[in-house]
């Protein structure tokens, strides 16, 4: 198994794995919360669907920053830092 290879154990490969779980659920949820966020919008202003095409597009942008900061920036910035 691949995390009886790196030695880690049920409980670390269930915190890992939920860690990045949480981060696909988060994204999953900008990109929701946005393209709801245009449609309300469109139904107010009569622009359908250009700005819930829009909210969709910037909602999948934030998401997609986050996981990326969560998983290149954050780790980079914790090894730089003196201990």
């Amino acid at each position: 198994m691949a995390g009886e290879q790196k030695g880690l154990d049920a409980r670390e490969m269930m915190a890992i794995s939920g860690r990045f779980m949480g981060l696909g659920v988060g994204w999953a949820f900008a990109v929701l919360f946005s393209l709801a966020g245009g449609a309300w919008l469109d139904s107010k202003l009569s622009t359908a669907p250009l700005l819930m095409i829009v909210g969709a597009f910037v909602g999948g942008v934030a998401g997609f920053y986050r996981l990326y900061y969560h998983i290149v920036i954050e780790p980079r910035e914790r090894a730089d830092r003196p201990q």
